[in-house]
């Protein structure tokens, strides 16, 4: 099966809860396949994810509060349990009962928040490649030379990062498409452009910081967890070049049930760098 996305009809869809109003882009049917992509990047993300597996799922690639056209909420909760809670709101909303749920970054952070809080709803989940402040050692997140992790001391800054970034936004996302990503032409200009038009929209860049911004209740969440049970069957992948298994190991140590891997070759952007690797991945989920 083809992953060019022209052979796979992309639905787009609004669905209000509340004061949110959340974006997706839908494709085929069947089960539900809940796609959640992480920051600075939209449901773009998971383009040549889709169709590979549209044929036989119905695919939502959920945008998240402040990513593409969903509501900014900037005034909101950006902590991840306040934002599994939206999803929660969104998938009850649509009447979903069952799904997988598959997150990327700052999208797997939010998805390892409801697979704790709402499993009642999933098959399984898959988290891929992220770094979450509260499981992983102290240490990782020292700014130090190379440092993979100085973003979440500068963006949790009141009001500095808006400053440095205005007008700036596509050579300080470029960045991190360039840096972050191993697989050479995996971010192609068109996904790099679509990204800059997103997050130049007013507000955009504060919305991205404040998931950064939500540090403090993050821990309290990830440390009040640490011997968590998942009820649910939970994976984890991560990049070679990106943060390998560290993710993975910070999972098993709250639960050693958690199984994954690491996907060779890859940097931080799988969905885009690994996309038939992260389909079959999906595929192999428990239902």
């Amino acid at each position: 099966m083809s992953s060019d996305p022209s052979t796979c009809q992309f639905d787009h869809h609004t669905t209000q809860v509340g004061d949110l109003h959340f974006h997706s882009v839908e494709a085929g049917q069947g089960p539900v396949l809940l796609l959640l992509a992480g920051w600075p990047q939209t449901w773009y993300a998971w383009r040549s994810v889709i169709p590979l597996l549209s044929a036989d799922h119905h695919v939502i690639a959920l945008e998240l509060k402040g990513q593409g056209d969903t509501s900014l909420a900037l005034e909101s909760d950006f902590s991840i349990e306040a934002v599994a809670s939206e999803v929660e709101a969104f998938l009850q909303q649509r009447g979903i009962e069952r799904f997988t749920l598959v997150g990327h970054d700052v999208g797997a952070w939010v998805a390892y928040a409801y697979s704790i809080l709402f499993p009642q709803r999933l098959a399984s989940s898959l988290l891929l490649d992220a770094a979450l402040i509260g499981l992983a050692p102290t240490e990782a997140y020292m700014p130090r030379p190379g440092s993979r992790t100085w973003q979440f001391h500068f963006h949790a800054m009141a009001d500095m990062p808006e400053l440095l970034t205005a007008g700036r936004e596509a050579e300080y996302l470029g960045w991190y498409f360039r840096t972050k990503s191993a697989v050479p032409g995996s971010m192609t200009p068109e996904a790099v452009q679509s990204y800059v038009e997103a997050y130049t929209r007013p507000g955009a860049m504060t919305a991205g910081f404040n998931y950064y911004r939500a540090v403090e209740k993050n821990r309290a969440f990830a440390e009040a967890h640490r011997e968590h049970r998942f009820a649910r069957p939970v994976v984890v992948y991560g990049g070679e070049h990106a943060t390998g298994d560290n993710f993975l190991r910070s999972l098993q140590a709250c639960d050693p049930d958690v199984s994954g891997g690491i996907l060779p070759g890859c940097g931080h952007y799988l969905p885009e760098e690994a996309p038939d690797a992260v389909a079959k991945l999906i595929r192999s989920l428990p239902r």
